[in-house]
């Protein structure tokens, strides 16, 4: 099934689950292209062997100084080298292993059909983005975390209003501003006992790493940024991939024990993070005829790497019985998302329970979607089920 004729297309603009033409150009041509963010420019790399040289090379670096960023805050980790990310992330490390996501699983399935509660009483014509695809990882992040529904409901408004603002001045205000929310949550924790990740990363045991609250702020603020808005986008991403090829949803529906290589499928074939985090070149580097000069911007394009013939033989087509091994939807190398067993559940539960919830569910109307920085996916997913 190709990308070209997908029932539940979007009211404008591109193909829901095509890669951005300009990316497709650069893929295709195997050369390396250039783009213009806030006035600055960045190169841009979408072979899937050119993504892996920028996130592994230690000619690209996330520490060093960037017109994007100018000021590297105290255990934002995301912005660091080895070794000093390791530190960071040894600290969070337990709390995202494959085994600490398989405890979360009975609550996942709780906090869905909970989710699945209220939409069913909602009726068809029901909304599966508010209700569904965004509260249920708020649920289980909130769960993670320690954090209240308020507190949760408060550090997203203010993470969206950065994610949404279109000039650098507006993004360093509001992130000045939720780094200050945020150092007054890790301070409050300091005063709790409590036995989730919030309350670790604001206190130290017996042989652990002890963290300022500046660097407690800093590794809670990078955790949040990186997984939290980006899960949410993923999993209504998946749910109307399912929705709107029939063909494939059915084959899941008859063989559930597809679903753990169906996710790799849908986080392989769906662009939501069509853009990795920028590195900064730190050693004039030669790729592919272009020279990258230090203190260039350097920007891997994930989805497209994911659609790299080279490595995923039909990448334009969606087949939930694909056996996808090494997507780059969590990025790749050192920095490669810490959360993604979590993201993976999240998805796993959401199609699982939707698909046995609802056996006739189908999507209604159109589909907008929403594009922000590097991120794309469903605004809505209508949703109803019965008799047609």
């Amino acid at each position: 099934m190709s990308t070209d004729t997908p029932a539940g297309t979007p009211q404008a603009g591109r193909c829901p689950f095509a890669i951005q033409d300009a990316h497709r150009a650069i893929l295709d041509s195997a050369t390396v292209g250039s783009f213009d963010l806030f006035g600055i420019k960045h190169w841009l790399v979408a072979a899937a062997e050119d993504v892996k040289l920028v996130t592994n090379d230690p000619r690209f670096s996330s520490a060093a100084p960037s017109e994007m960023l100018p000021d590297r805050r105290p255990g934002w980790f995301s912005g660091m080298d080895v070794p000093e990310h390791s530190r960071y992330r040894q600290k969070i490390a337990g709390d995202f292993t494959l085994r600490a996501a398989r405890r979360q699983e009975e609550f996942v399935f709780e906090a869905a059909d909970a989710c699945l509660d209220e939409i069913e009483a909602a009726g068809p014509g029901a909304d599966l983005v508010p209700g569904y695809a965004k509260r249920l990882p708020s649920l289980v992040i909130n769960a993670l975390y320690g954090l209240t529904p308020e507190e949760g409901a408060v550090l997203e408004t203010r993470m969206r209003g950065i994610t949404g603002s279109t000039d650098l001045d507006s993004v360093k205000t509001l992130t000045d501003d939720f780094f200050a929310h945020a150092l007054e949550l890790v301070r409050a924790k300091r005063d709790e006992r409590g036995d989730d990740l919030l309350h670790r990363l604001a206190s130290a045991e017996d042989g652990e790493i002890p963290l300022s609250d500046d660097e407690a702020t800093g590794v809670f603020a990078t955790l949040l940024f990186a997984g939290h808005d980006s899960v949410q986008q993923m999993v209504g991403y998946c749910l109307y991939a399912l929705l709107s090829h029939p063909e494939q949803e059915g084959a899941l529906r008859t063989r559930p024990e597809l679903i753990d290589g169906a996710v790799e499928e849908m986080l392989r074939f769906l662009p939501v993070n069509q853009m990795g985090v920028p590195r900064v070149c730190v050693a004039d580097v030669d790729l592919r005829g272009v020279r990258i000069s230090v203190g260039d911007n350097v920007i891997p394009l994930y989805s497209t790497a994911n659609r790299d013939p080279e490595v995923f033989p039909d990448p334009d087509t969606f087949d939930v019985s694909r056996p996808t091994e090494g997507n780059f939807a969590f990025g790749h190398g050192v920095h490669k998302c810490p959360g993604q067993h979590v993201a993976r559940l999240l998805i796993k539960v959401a199609c699982l329970r939707l698909l046995e919830r609802f056996p006739d569910v189908r999507l209604v109307g159109d589909v907008p979607m929403n594009e922000g920085l590097g991120l794309f996916s469903p605004a809505e997913l209508r949703i109803t089920w019965g008799a047609a």
